[in-house]
């Protein structure tokens, strides 16, 4: 090939303009982001969840009401009391998901995975856009509100707990951080049983370290973890979970139990058997690998502390045991966490900010370009379902108010993107159904097709 063509080239990629302008293109597509959460209306608990917050009374009423018939998740209940009371606050929440997600990604790389990276540089838009598409199921935990209540949240908690057991840079804290922490504390373990039973393996792990090797850091850490116990003990008390359990729960064969569990156990890492899902994990790890590790040997897997992690993988899994038919790609949200970690760990073991591959840049400006198509697609398709449901809403309220006995709506036409949290049909029918109980009127579908409106054919013929 011609040198002096590779030159150019080289210096193309390389030119800090071009990257500048790519940086554009990724906050740009942040701002879609957040359309698509903005515009992701209501779908399956949300009402039920806003319909029990306008009915209670006061806050106390309605805490005890969820702890008592639902479950424990004490972040959720605190959170989901203060937005489904306003309108505006719903906005503001959702205003505020994605700087928080950044925020505390820039914080887990720096103190869980120990790289000093900074906030605006190619490294640390890799590694977001990576995750990003390494996470499962985000239109249930991040764009969905009930959804994002019950995992994303808790992630973020996990987040800055997990943190306090990295001493690498043991940096004093004022009273005010040392107050977010406890609090993070007890809410990472009410938060979420599967993020209780992580952080517990992977907290009880290093306490138990520190007790051996450094008891003046094991005191500092002593009462954090303490809150953290008795917070996994509230939730886990709880009477909510109990009737959850018989709500979810079926009768079946310990042969069956056994069954779905091993099966459930092993296809975790493939996504449930979700093979593109999968695919691309195992590929963005590898890419991962090929950029940031210098030196790719057995010796990497020396550190036995970071096994920790994929014990805490394993163990987050097993507890689902408890309630195999609730088993779904959700379930598997935390667990690749872990997982995840414990790959980045490896990955950056000896991570030097002035490696740099030319090609890191070439895959970088890929990268930015196949997030800010996502980000675009998704908010677009969420702009469509919220006009649909919309309208599907006011054809109801209208119904109601003008006392008549039936409405007739379509089908959700738009197809979902990975950004749009949707219920399936049957799903749809049985929340139709519970409409129909509330405002005490007939809905039927009329003979429109679901999801048949493809939003890139729409974009494809917008001039037509």
């Amino acid at each position: 090939m011609n040198p002096i063509f590779i030159k150019k080239f080289l210096n193309l990629i390389l030119n800090k303009n071009l990257i500048n302008l790519f940086y554009v293109f990724f906050f740009i597509s942040l701002i879609f982001i957040f359309l698509a959460i903005y515009f992701q209306p209501f779908a399956g608990d949300d009402l039920i969840i806003e319909a029990q917050v306008l009915d209670s009374i006061n806050f106390s009423e309605y805490f005890n009401n969820v702890y008592t018939n639902w479950s424990a998740r004490f972040s959720f209940i605190f959170i989901s009391y203060w937005i489904y009371s306003d309108n505006l606050n719903l906005v503001l929440y959702k205003l505020s998901i994605i700087p928080l997600f950044l925020v505390t990604f820039y914080f887990f790389l720096r103190k869980i995975i120990n790289i000093k990276i900074k906030f605006v540089s190619i490294d640390f838009i890799i590694l977001f856009i990576c995750l990003w598409f390494i996470y499962p199921v985000i239109d249930e935990a991040i764009f969905w509100t009930a959804g994002s209540l019950s995992y994303l949240i808790p992630l973020l908690f996990s987040i800055f707990y997990l943190s306090l057991f990295n001493q690498i840079n043991n940096e004093k804290k004022n009273v005010f951080v040392i107050f977010f922490y406890l609090v993070s504390s007890f809410l990472t373990g009410s938060s979420h049983m599967q993020v209780f039973v992580g952080c517990f393996v992977v907290s009880s792990y290093f306490i138990f370290l520190y007790y051996k090797k450094n008891k003046k850091i094991f005191m500092q850490l002593l009462g954090f973890y303490i809150l953290f116990l008795l917070g996994g003990a509230f939730s886990l008390s709880a009477p909510g979970n109990f009737e959850r359990l018989e709500v979810v729960a079926f009768e079946t064969s310990i042969i069956s139990t056994i069954y779905k569990s091993v099966l459930f156990i092993i296809t975790s890492i493939f996504y449930l058997g979700d093979v593109q899902s999968s695919l691309i994990y195992f590929l963005l790890i590898i890419l991962l690998f090929s950029f940031f590790s210098k030196k790719n040997s057995i010796k990497i897997l020396r550190n036995k502390s970071d096994f920790v992690w994929v014990f805490a993988f394993l163990f987050s899994l097993i507890f689902m045991i408890t309630a195999t038919d609730a088993m779904n790609t959700r379930t598997i949200f935390f667990p690749i966490f872990f997982l995840t970690i414990f790959f980045l760990k490896i990955i950056f073991l000896k991570y030097d900010p002035n490696y740099q591959l030319k090609i890191k840049n070439i895959i970088f400006y890929i990268l930015v370009i196949l997030f800010f198509l996502e980000s675009f697609l998704g908010s677009v398709t969420n702009y469509a379902y919220k006009k649909e449901y919309d309208v599907r809403m006011n054809i109801i309220n209208d119904t109601k108010i003008n006392s008549q006995n039936y409405a007739e709506i379509s089908h959700y036409t738009i197809i979902p993107s990975r950004l749009t949290y949707m219920l399936t049909p049957e799903q749809d029918r049985n929340y139709l159904n519970m409409l129909s109980e509330s405002n005490k009127i007939k809905i039927k579908y009329n003979e429109s097709f679901p999801r048949s409106k493809n939003i890139r054919k729409s974009i494809k013929f917008f001039f037509r």
